[in-house]
């Protein structure tokens, strides 16, 4: 039975668990740490209680005890929330720089297991084939599950875990978002995707709880309205967002660009400096991704138009390689919107969730920060607006051109593939996937555009006109087109061809235009079929014969009146086709009225705001430049001041009127009359320059319209010349290319002949010489010899030099030293000391000898250390003066 160790001092009981510890029972130590946490009595922190949680934690991580670990954490945080957060930050920190380092110990073990059972030699024993036949699973997989899993369950734990402590606490604001991003981290690192959306959702979870917390009386909760807080939340949310994208989960992405979104409008609304234009950026530039792997390529070209703005209006000179590769980006994304995006699709019309789409659609536009559903044709007017297509690259230019300005079905397809080749050439990775959507888009298009000029044209023909796809899948594409109503068209297998605008699809489609087709209509035809049917399968021989007859005649009619039946079909169907398309008219233009004036409303705030900011800028520079004026008159007016005492008029002035004079009197007076006359001479001046310039002007003015007749009539004599010289050039290029390509054949076919002719050649020569060639190697050989030896010897008599030189020098320098420490012994002998009498009565020459020798001697070893060499010495500290 485990004794009860409550009520001990927090020493005592630490040092219990040293001693639990000692002996190897790690359990009873932690058990006796956590009876201590747990005693009410002890809820006043000291710095033991940091000691304690230490190895508290750590005795928790190393027996995987996620419980013990959470509650010890809850009880810990009660104690130092409100006395050092610090402490809980450090304990915190530690716990799970304990629990990632086993993960990667359990992780480096798992794959050292696998190396060491891992023999290439060896063959695999039974036991681990039917393993394998069972499970299906590798061994790497298998010991991953045995000892990665564990560990990596208990770290995920401790991430929850110290989420949910530190949630909506002010005090340890910054460390639950820096768990948050590890946390982020950890499910990247090993790719845990069921634990980052629990992740995102618990993150979700504690934001609902600080918005309720608003109101309440809670201690210490986060507040929405501090900047800081909204800073760290935007901040962990783009991380998030990040996260999701690189680990391919595209809902979570979409969560939490929702997410984003919120707190972006919330920052906004907040201050709207804490969001920077670089953060829009790079938004909408993953949420274009998003759009992207979603499919809706509607609202992918929107993201990237409106990232295009945002650099457009944070940098004055948006030119170069990024504008053109951004332009190129949206224009491609563009390109890619098919036609009728913005629309709800039949589907949802016959399932009557038309209102559904269009709140999905709201809500899309309102992540783009989007007054209005965005539509192709919108974004396409405002890309033509900001001049998009001339900043792209020239085949991307080429391309929207060949899709969008020109009608001719017949080549677009060829067009079209040559700009997507030129495009792929570019080197942009971003770019290629852009082309199996702009090939559907345009091969919608050319079908429309080859039902208004055929009725019937061949598979084949088709095929070839539209390269794209095989056969099958050209069939498929034609079926999605007339099923969004764009085309009516029928594929006539046994005739191999497709025929437009079919009487029975017309009739058909007219129908559906008057009668809504749902359920119960169709149930309804069903059964007055079934009825039909049943009566005729009761008429007997006469009454068939007389249906016989009765059909003949009407065929006859039939024949008789199917032109003008025909006829009247056809103007009825294109009265209908005229009612749609001035109906579809007049909600395009309604919609784009509507667009307008959202942009001219957005345009106006966005003008407004820039006003506003530039005017309060003007008015800080103005005040600052007014500071600095005032500070520069007063420094210029004392220095003016000074400047005048020195002058002897100033002091006359004193004497006579005293210093209050300069209060009335200018002293700059004569200054001032000399600028009034040089105003005056400039003044004149200018208006000399005024009228030469307004002669030269008229000048000017009359040879520019004289030259206009000129360049006209050059321009005329251009264009009349012109292209008959580039005729001529095509022509003489192609006979040129002609003749060099039957030359190169030619001269071909000569080197060919002559090709054994010359290695026989090649041989001769080669044997000839060969004795020669040894000759000269032999001579190269004795030459390079010589040099060798010529240079040793050079270099010995070199070295030679050297040394006598040396010697000379250490010789000449033993002698200079000799003689000035004579002549210093000679100096000391002729000095007799005289009694201090007579160095009293001595005259002021005699007092003067000792220092003229003295100097004499500076000026005498001056002049020996020059005569020396010049070379460091050491000098030992008992020989310096």
């Amino acid at each position: 039975m485990r004794p009860n160790f409550q009520g001990q001092k927090p020493e005592a009981a630490l040092q219990r668990a040293y001693e639990f510890l000692s002996v190897g029972k790690q359990k009873d130590a932690l058990q006796a740490l956590h009876d201590l946490i747990k005693d009410r009595r002890h809820k006043q922190w000291t710095q033991t209680y940091e000691q304690i949680m230490l190895l508290y934690i750590e005795l928790c991580v190393n027996l995987r005890n996620s419980a013990l670990a959470k509650d010890g954490l809850y009880q810990y945080k009660i104690i130092t929330q409100q006395v050092s957060v610090k402490s809980l930050e450090t304990v915190l920190e530690k716990f799970l720089q304990l629990a990632e380092q086993k993960a990667l110990e359990a992780q480096k073990h798992s794959i050292e297991k696998i190396e060491e059972i891992d023999d290439l030699d060896v063959a695999d024993v039974p036991e681990n084939l039917l393993l394998l036949s069972v499970s299906g699973a590798v061994a790497q997989d298998r010991m991953d599950r045995t000892v990665l899993s564990p560990w990596l369950r208990f770290l995920w734990d401790a991430y929850r875990n110290c989420l949910d402590l530190l949630r909506n606490n002010v005090y340890v604001e910054n460390l639950y978002h820096q768990i948050a991003r590890q946390s982020f981290a950890f499910c990247t690192k090993y790719q845990r995707r069921n634990e980052f959306r629990k992740l995102c959702e618990m993150l979700r979870q504690h934001l609902v709880q600080i918005q309720k917390a608003q109101q309440s009386t809670a201690l210490h909760p986060i507040r929405l309205s501090n900047t800081e807080s909204l800073g760290h939340m935007l901040e962990t949310r783009l991380i998030q967002f990040d996260t999701a994208i690189n680990m391919d989960l595209w809902q979570e992405a979409f969560k939490s660009a929702e997410d984003l979104h919120s707190f972006m409008q919330l920052g906004k609304e907040k201050d709207k400096k804490i969001i920077r234009p670089t953060s829009y950026a790079n938004y909408y530039d993953k949420i274009s991704l998003v759009f992207w792997k979603g499919g809706n390529t509607l609202f992918h070209a929107a993201s990237l138009l409106q990232r295009f703005c945002i650099f457009k209006d944070m940098r004055r000179q948006f030119t170069g390689e990024e504008a053109m590769d951004q332009a190129t980006r949206v224009l491609l994304a563009t390109l890619c919107i098919p036609e009728g995006a913005e629309s709800a699709s039949m589907l949802a019309k016959h399932l009557d969730i038309e209102e559904q789409h269009s709140a999905n659609i709201r809500i899309l536009s309102s992540l783009l920060r989007l007054p209005i559903t965005p539509s192709r044709s919108g974004i396409l007017k405002e890309i033509v607006r900001l001049n998009i297509p001339e900043m792209a690259s020239p085949a991307a230019y080429a391309l929207y051109k060949c899709v969008e300005t020109e009608f001719n079905p017949l080549r677009t397809a060829a067009n079209v593939q040559m700009h997507l080749s030129n495009i792929e050439k570019l080197g942009h990775l971003e770019y290629s996937q852009y082309a199996e959507p702009v090939k559907s888009v345009v091969t919608a298009r050319i079908l429309k555009q080859l039902s208004a000029l055929y009725e019937t044209i061949s598979l084949t023909r088709l095929h070839k006109l539209i390269p794209f796809y095989e056969v099958v899948e050209l069939e498929h594409r034609l079926v999605n087109v007339c099923k969004q109503q764009s085309l009516k068209a029928r594929v006539d297998h046994r005739s191999e061809c497709i025929r437009f605008g079919h009487m029975g699809i017309a009739f058909a489609n007219d129908l559906e235009s008057e009668v809504d087709t749902n359920t119960s209509e169709v149930v309804k035809a069903r059964s007055h079929l079934a009825q039909i049917y049943n009566q005729l399968s009761q008429f007997d021989t006469k009454q068939r014969n007389v249906m016989q007859e009765k059909l003949k005649r009407q065929i006859f009619i039939y024949q008789n009146q199917k032109d003008a039946d025909f006829e009247r079909i056809l103007a009825r169907r294109k009265r209908i086709e005229l009612y749609k398309e001035t109906n579809e008219q007049v909600k395009r233009e309604k919609l784009q009225k509507e667009q307008a004036q959202a942009n001219k409303q957005e345009e106006q705030r966005r003008r407004e705001e820039l006003k506003k900011l530039q005017e309060e800028n003007k008015e800080n520079e103005r005040r600052r430049k007014l500071n600095e004026q005032e500070e520069i008159q007063r420094k210029l007016q004392s220095e003016k001041l000074k400047k005048y005492q020195a002058h002897p008029f100033f002091q006359q002035l004193v004497k006579e009127h005293g210093e209050a004079i300069f209060d009335k009197v200018d002293p700059d007076k004569l200054i001032r009359e000399k600028r009034i006359r040089f105003d005056a001479e400039r003044r004149e001046q200018q208006t000399k320059l005024q009228n030469l310039e307004k002669k030269y002007d008229h000048t000017v003015r009359a040879f520019h319209l004289e030259e206009i007749a000129l360049w006209k009539h050059l321009s005329d004599e251009r264009q009349r010349i012109y292209p008959g010289l580039h005729e001529a050039y095509e022509t003489k290029r192609i006979e040129k290319a002609v003749k060099e390509r039957e030359l190169s054949f030619e001269k071909y076919a000569y080197l060919v002949s002559a090709k054994e002719g010359a290695k026989e050649f090649m041989r001769s020569v080669i044997q000839s010489h060969a004795e020669e060639f040894k000759e000269q190697q032999a001579a190269w050989k004795q030459r390079v010899e010589e040099a060798r030896n010529k240079a040793l010897k050079d270099r010995a008599e070199r070295r030679k030099e050297q040394r006598k030189k040396e010697a000379r020098e250490a010789e000449q320098q033993q002698a200079a030293q000799a003689q000035t420490q004579k002549a210093k012994e000679q100096r000391q002998t002729q000095q007799p000391q005289k009694p201090r009498e007579v160095e009293q009565q001595q005259t002021p020459q005699t007092q003067q000898q000792p220092k003229k020798a003295k100097e004499d001697e500076q000026q005498q070893q001056a002049a020996q250390s020059q005569q020396q060499p010049q070379k460091s010495k050491y000098v030992p500290p008992s020989m310096r003066k």
